[in-house]
């Protein structure tokens, strides 16, 4: 046998298995800690399997972008030098840091890996295997990849943090970018691999694993386990992840007092929202939701939180209806994206269906245009009772004052002691409204829920008593306080 080929049958003989593997023989100092050793497999599965999909969310400092970034890529060249790989990340520079690394390792072990690198592609965002025609390209999102095919796509934090999260912009821009670019490049049989922080609900992870649940596999590993977090390594409540950095509960817990609940649950559990809710709770619908919408209700209104683009933006669009005992009911929920002319029809048949003497339109800007486009859908149907359309905040009052957490003050409290709830489920509307962190965009459909809330308990004036919590928790323990209805008493079970 020749000295080559028994370079290369030593070199069969000891080629490692996976990426971590790789890891750990090339870096002594490199740490295959549990979490580590599920993304290698991850890995392996994308590069070996075809058509693999797969998204990732673990914690910040895990190791997670070096793994599957860096080694993953000279692993998978090591296989298959004629692999074509394409690593996309927010900006040109990030993913071009990535290059560099696994550039560096491939040169400096080039003899242990079998390959080396072509000296006319050597750019650091662009180059290629020597003989062969596998290599890398690293671009930012944005930039384009244009030419250039992928066996495997790698797709490390398209977004770069909660402000362009929050942008609704930039979030189409990336999911345009992913569909009609990215995913466009991929080979048949081709593998991607998505790296990301959930900061929203509808980013580019959440829209693909809704809209392509059978393709998508998510593999979550919050730093905490928790009730209600996925852990794909099956941890009991309150485990912390073995950390390769010496990160303990103690440091964990200490991250979440200073990140904030929405930055914790993005960054370190792998959820956009606390599972039971951000400033809305989900147990607060659960615990007071009524079977049905009540009968015999003292008003009903049509809550309006308009689209204000007139191109079909999102426009909240609720019902809700006051009790004898004060209860304000939620009765529907029609909000979608619409111009001003469909949610002006919307509003008017919806007031009609649930027979509302009000529609209530908020309207911060372009009052009396509001009011005119609803009172010409309305002049188009028959009521059986008088409709009567109103903007809010009414003019001259304190009420709508302050950001939307503070314009929602009243409705949270109300949610969280029960004089708020939903009739039957919304379900739409309660995804949205757990979802809701403080500095967010607030849903459309809870805005409206805040204008009818509100429209609700000012209409009857001293006619109506609104307990406070600390009066209700005070007349419990004295033993005065009145047995709620049957109706409110009854559950859905």
């Amino acid at each position: 046998m020749s000295a080559a080929r028994v370079c290369q049958a030593a070199r069969e003989r000891q080629r490692p298995a996976s990426p971590a593997e790789l890891a750990r023989r090339l870096d002594p100092k490199f740490v295959v800690t549990p979490t580590i050793r599920m993304l290698s497999d991850i890995a392996v599965r994308s590069v070996t399997e075809p058509d693999e999909r797969d998204v990732v969310t673990t914690p910040p400092r895990t190791g997670k972008s070096r793994l599957l970034a860096v080694w993953t890529v000279v692993w998978a060249l090591m296989r298959d030098p004629d692999m074509q790989i394409v690593l996309v990340s927010y900006s040109d520079e990030l993913a071009q840091a990535h290059s560099r690394e696994a550039r560096q390792l491939i040169n400096e072990h080039a003899d242990y890996l079998g390959f080396r690198l072509s000296q006319d592609k050597t750019a650091v965002g662009r180059w290629r295997v020597d003989g062969h025609a596998g290599g890398l390209l690293a671009t930012g999102i944005n930039s384009g990849v244009t030419g250039f095919g992928a066996d495997m796509l790698i797709v490390d934090d398209p977004v770069k943090d909660a402000q362009e999260a929050d942008s609704a912009a930039h979030r189409r821009r990336v999911i345009t970018e992913y569909r009609s670019t990215l995913a466009t490049r991929v080979h048949p049989g081709g593998s991607v691999l998505l790296v990301m922080t959930r900061w929203h609900p509808s980013d580019l992870a959440g829209e693909l694993l809704e809209s392509e649940p059978d393709l998508w596999r998510h593999t979550n590993i919050p730093a905490v386990a928790e009730a209600g977090v996925p852990d794909a390594l099956g941890r009991a409540p309150g485990v912390a992840m073995t950390s390769a950095l010496g990160f303990t509960a103690e440091h964990f817990a200490a991250a979440r007092r200073t990140s904030g609940e929405r930055a914790w649950y993005a960054l370190y559990a792998g959820v956009p929202a606390a599972p039971e809710g951000g400033l809305v709770k989900r147990e607060w619908f659960d615990n007071w939701r009524l079977p049905a919408a009540p009968s015999g209700a003292v008003k009903t209104v049509v809550g309006v939180d308009p689209s204000d683009s007139g191109s079909g933006d999102s426009c909240g669009l609720v019902a809700m209806s006051l009790t004898a005992e004060g209860v304000v009911a939620i009765i529907a929920d029609l909000s979608a994206p619409m111009t001003s002319d469909a949610w002006a029809r919307a509003a008017v048949d919806l007031a009609v269906d649930v027979g509302a003497s009000e529609i209530a339109v908020e309207a911060f800007a372009a009052r009396e245009t509001y009011r005119r486009v609803v009172a010409e859908a309305l002049a188009r149907v028959k009521t059986r009772v008088p409709v009567k359309i109103t903007t809010w905040p009414p003019k001259g009052t304190d009420r709508g004052k302050g950001d939307a957490v503070a314009r929602s003050s009243a409705l949270l409290q109300a949610l969280e002691v029960g004089t708020c709830r939903i009739a039957g489920h919304l379900p739409n509307l309660e995804a949205a409204a757990v979802t809701w962190q403080a500095g967010q965009h607030q849903p459309d459909s809870l805005a409206a829920v805040v204008v009818g809330h509100d429209v609700l308990v000012h209409s009857v004036g001293g006619q109506l008593h609104l307990s406070s919590p600390l009066d209700i928790s005070r007349r419990v323990r004295e033993g005065t306080m009145p047995p709620p209805p049957a109706y409110l008493r009854r559950r859905l079970g």
